[in-house]
């Protein structure tokens, strides 16, 4: 039995001294700000990847669709209303039956893949679609797809005539 003073227990009192509470936010802090900069730029990386299979997906929808149905299909940056080409690929992109880039028509769609507003994309022959055959190739489209983002060095999709992407091995230099 501890030691009493007028009939009341004395207890030892559990808890932290305020030397050890202001070592223990300093050592939180210290990892706080070594770690929250990793994390951006885990974010940014996220967001370029997320780029490039949006990129991907698309081209290999509309790919697809030419070949299986046996007509035109073209991707391209769309304007707000849906109804146009622009030629910032960082927009939303269309996938649809045809060529035209003027006026695409509601029952032409075949899909929209949503901007991702983290990253730009820009592509190396500054036109505002790519088209492919019903051979699935995309003669006079081929080029380079650089997607970046804020702090980090980009990457880069590469279409050739065949009408196939790949990764660059070497960084778009964003």
């Amino acid at each position: 039995m501890s030691p009493t003073d007028n009939g009341i227990p004395h207890t030892r009192i559990q808890g932290f001294t305020l030397l050890e509470l202001v070592i223990a936010l300093l050592l939180i802090s210290a990892l706080a700000a070594w770690g929250i900069p990793n994390f951006q730029v885990l974010g940014q990386n996220t967001a370029v990847t997320a780029d490039i299979n949006r990129l991907q997906t698309a081209f290999s929808l509309a790919r697809n669709t030419a070949i299986t149905q046996r007509m035109t299909a073209t991707v391209c940056p769309t304007n707000t209303a849906r109804s146009a080409c622009t030629d910032d690929w960082s927009n939303t992109l269309v996938v649809f039956k045809g060529d035209s880039t003027s006026q695409i028509g509601e029952e032409d769609i075949v899909r929209l893949f949503p901007a991702i507003a983290a990253t730009t994309v820009t592509y190396s022959r500054g036109m505002q679609r790519v088209s492919y055959s019903t051979l699935g190739h995309t003669s006079g489209f081929n080029g380079r797809f650089d997607i970046c983002a804020e702090s980090i060095r980009g990457r880069t999709l590469v279409l050739s005539r065949l009408g196939r992407l790949r990764i660059d091995e070497t960084p778009a230099g964003c």
